[in-house]
């Protein structure tokens, strides 16, 4: 009988229960749920222990395996592959949902015969370039990717740019991989006509951390008249900043981390949307606010300046310091017909590259040029 279904391999230490935290355990489990009807049927290994059992009739019908003895994320990596090996010999692919972790599925191949492919979100070596890491750092995560990129079966990374770096470092030859983008459910992240956006609201998402750069953005949004923001998520500097808020004397609404169901109502009452981030891989919540036919506000780090043309699908900022953050919501907030035609552009640019059903395509068309399937 012919191998059939995959499995994947969470990121390192990540949980079902995780996923939920985060607002996207539904989203994902539907794009699973679509890609079993064309690979056969889909597993999922977690870092959870029993907590990650709650959820299982949530991903239903894709089977949930865990880390029953709530092994540290470093054993369980090593552990995995063999304790669920006769799983493993039943399915024809093996795959990493991130970099971090994909271990995994070439340990799946070499003990139950499992085709390996990594999925990176971002590329380890790249991503870091907006953290200034040290030399050592950086040549640590080139030779880590490195020896993992070699071994896989096949490689799926988010942008052209992304993939052009694999193939110059790694010397990869092109059919080794491919570009999967991240997707978005386009219908639930859509516009909601019958929401009047409140003047000045600014919205964001994401998590309260030193990446995303959101000091300069509370900096920017001081002294500017009628502008309140939304900040959605949370995270370590969430203190901080409602401090900094305060002091600037900013108007701020925090409502922490939001289910997927109920984040759209909130993103279509906000008059822009900004991501004003050090650095970025492919950021989803750039893409969902886009994909609602938000106006968009982002700096040009990687990642966001593959989804914001400047004053097409979105306002470029000239550099991430709170002066040209400024200037650009000034801009965007100051034209309000350009902004409702460049919100519209943008969610037609993601309905049309990054729309669940174009990004699955593209998975399922590797799978069978590769004879998965």
């Amino acid at each position: 009988m012919a191998r059939r279904g995959l499995v994947l391999f969470f990121t390192l230490g990540v949980s079902l229960q995780d996923w939920a935290k985060a607002g996207f355990l539904t989203r994902e489990a539907a794009y699973f749920r679509r890609l079993a009807e064309h690979v056969g049927p889909v597993t999922f290994i977690t870092y959870g222990g029993d907590e990650d059992l709650v959820l299982a009739e949530a991903i239903h019908p894709i089977r949930l395996l865990n880390n029953p003895e709530r092994l540290s994320p470093e054993q369980f990596l090593r552990r995995a592959p063999a304790l669920y090996r006769e799983v493993l010999t039943e399915v024809a692919i093996a795959r990493s949902n991130q970099i971090k972790g994909s271990e995994a599925v070439l340990a799946a191949r070499i003990l139950a015969g499992a085709f390996p492919v990594i999925r990176g979100g971002y590329l380890l070596s790249r991503f870091t370039t907006g953290q200034r890491p040290s030399l050592r750092l950086r040549f640590g995560l080139w030779r880590y990717e490195a020896r993992l990129f070699h071994r896989a079966g096949h490689l799926f990374l988010p942008t052209a740019e992304d993939a052009a770096s694999a193939r110059r470092w790694y010397a990869l030859p092109p059919r080794r991989l491919t570009v999967l983008p991240n997707f978005i459910d386009t219908d639930h992240f859509r516009p909601f006509p019958e929401i009047a956006p409140q003047p000045g609201l600014i919205g964001f998402v994401g998590r309260f951390a030193p990446q995303k750069n959101l000091e300069a953005l509370i900096e920017a949004a001081a002294g500017m008249k009628d502008v309140r923001l939304r900040l959605i998520g949370d995270g370590p500097l969430r203190e901080p900043l409602a401090r900094l808020a305060a002091e600037k004397r900013i108007q701020i609404e925090m409502p922490g981390v939001v289910p997927q169901a109920d984040l759209p109502r909130l993103l279509a009452e906000c008059d822009l949307f900004v991501l004003p981030s050090l650095y970025e891989g492919l950021p989803k919540a750039l893409m969902e606010a886009m994909s609602m036919g938000l106006p968009v506000v982002a700096t040009p780090v990687h990642g966001s300046e593959r989804l914001v043309c400047h004053d097409q699908t979105g306002y470029r900022c000239d550099d991430p310091s709170p002066e040209a953050i400024r200037r650009a919501l000034v801009t965007a907030l100051s034209q309000p017909d350009r902004r409702a035609r460049v919100g519209a552009a943008a969610r037609e640019a993601i309905r049309a590259g990054y729309s669940l059903d174009s990004v699955l395509a593209i998975e399922v068309a590797t799978y069978r040029r590769l004879g998965l399937v």
